[in-house]
């Protein structure tokens, strides 16, 4: 059964649109964080916390603070030790 990737366009600040790809979401306190990929081949994912904007509509920020991102780093490495004990676990 093929896994379905979940994408997201962006619009860049010179109006150019791009296509990424959901990597993961997960939530760290009252955020909601997404890591975006351009492609499967890339290695270059690009950190997101979702947010509301002034009329309540959900927008995309990219995450800009060192320690933030560390954070989001640290919590997606302990996500992917998780499922990598999981897998180890059925084999």
């Amino acid at each position: 059964m093929e896994e379905k990737t979940e994408t997201i366009f962006l619009v860049s600040d010179d109006g150019v649109e791009k296509e990424y790809e959901v990597v993961e979401s997960f939530d760290i306190g009252e955020k909601t964080y997404l890591l975006l990929s351009e492609n499967e081949e890339s290695d270059d994912v690009f950190p997101f916390f979702i947010a509301l904007d002034e009329d309540g509509e959900e927008i995309l920020v990219p995450v800009e603070d060192e320690a933030e991102f560390a954070l989001i780093e640290a919590a997606y490495d302990e996500e992917y030790d998780d499922e990598e004990e999981d897998e180890g676990e059925t084999e």
